[in-house]
């Protein structure tokens, strides 16, 4: 497995749509009985595609920034326009209210519980319990409301830098987006 921008070229071009914070994995023909169903259940989470290759090998492409638009046609929140003349963000916003925890990287270490706000494939705004320090290196870790087969519950994991701060609520440029099993 590989981020997008790692990955050997024969299989980046399988998926012209893949951009930097996707995955790609190759996966040899013993492992596929193995490896298919799970792609299968992540893919209800986040956009998963596969080609199979002349060997019978099979490429997986996935993009886990993608998933916030998963969530808009799935109806599971409603899509959010900010107010006209205020807006510097790029990409579109979704209202996804979720519980969620951060924790600083900087000195002091700042820890603390809120809500997700709403979220792009970009960033993500959130509550918080005090104000963060500008520019703040920052993991939130949201409970995300899509479960896998067998209500098992998932997590989102994000890191990167504020882009906002205000008494009680931030704004996170994402750097990097991974999913996992909510312990």
């Amino acid at each position: 497995m590989w981020s997008f921008r790692e990955a050997p070229p024969e299989f980046r071009e399988l998926f012209p749509e893949g951009g930097d914070a996707d995955w790609v994995a190759h996966v040899p023909p013993p492992q596929r009985g193995v490896l298919e169903p799970l792609m299968r259940l992540w893919n209800g989470v986040y956009p998963i595609q596969s080609t199979e290759l002349p060997d019978r090998s099979v490429t997986y492409w996935g993009a886990p920034r993608r998933a916030m638009q998963l969530i808009a046609k799935q109806g599971k929140s409603g899509a959010s326009r900010p107010p006209a003349g205020r807006e510097r963000r790029a990409g579109g916003r979704t209202q996804i209210v979720c519980p969620s925890r951060y924790e600083t990287h900087s000195e002091p270490r700042q820890a603390g519980t809120g809500h997700t706000i709403d979220m792009s494939d970009a960033g993500i705004a959130f509550t918080t319990e005090s104000l963060l320090p500008p520019d703040a290196m920052i993991t939130l870790h949201v409970t995300w409301p899509v479960r896998l087969e067998g209500d098992v519950p998932v997590e989102l994991s994000a890191t990167g830098r504020l882009a906002r701060t205000e008494a009680t609520r931030a704004a996170l440029r994402l750097d990097s987006v991974s999913f996992s099993i909510a312990e």
